[in-house]
């Protein structure tokens, strides 16, 4: 029998995590959200709604969330360990949040030349699955052997998720009642601003 095998060539790193500090952190958000005002964003037309932070185009939700922001440099030093990615500081670009309900949607888009790209998900449905991944592979989109080239990944209120800036993604139209909130963050690793905190992330 002669020897074979199968090579995932160009394989997209996505980390995927609960958090372990749940209560304390979503006590922590919970206070943000009910400080927030959400409205449409001309960008992006009556899809959905984001916080105030966006249109600041800062980071200063960060600064408000000390227990979720420490949760998740922990879960970013894990996923640039296992990328093995040769840095050891990295901050927050920006940071929103973003409000779902009923017959929202959100386009297929990506986070531009960031490095990182994540969700948090306060509040949400979790027998619902509307958020994918669009394959940055043009011909599997077409083609049933690679999932059509989108994949639904399951989440729930409580999941992370970590992911290349330049990975297409988007969420299908609602179609259950309630209100969907969720933390989105971009991450820039080795590029300095004077204005942003700079994280020391440690890789051993």
């Amino acid at each position: 029998m002669s020897n074979w095998s199968i090579q995932d060539l160009y394989p997209t790193p996505v980390y995927c995590a609960s958090v372990e500090n749940f209560y304390d952190i979503q006590n922590e958000i919970k206070g943000v959200i009910e400080e927030s005002n959400f409205d449409y964003f001309s960008g992006f037309g009556k899809t959905h709604k984001l916080s105030d932070h966006f249109n600041s185009n800062n980071n200063y939700l960060m600064g408000d969330l000390p227990l979720f922001t420490k949760e998740l440099n922990t879960h970013i030093q894990r996923y640039c360990k296992q990328l093995k990615y040769n840095t050891d500081e990295y901050q927050f670009v920006n940071s929103w949040i973003t409000l779902f309900e009923k017959g929202d949607y959100a386009h297929i888009h990506n986070h531009g030349d960031v490095d990182f790209s994540g969700v948090y998900y306060y509040q949400k449905e979790s027998d619902t699955q509307d958020f994918f991944f669009e394959s940055p592979v043009e011909g599997a989109k077409i083609s049933a052997a690679y999932y059509g080239g989108r994949i639904y990944p399951p989440t729930k209120t409580g999941d992370l998720m970590l992911f290349p800036g330049w990975l297409n993604h988007g969420v299908d139209r609602i179609k259950i009642d309630g209100e969907r909130y969720s933390i989105s963050f971009n991450i820039e690793l080795k590029k300095f601003y004077n204005d942003l905190p700079i994280i020391k992330c440690h890789i051993e």
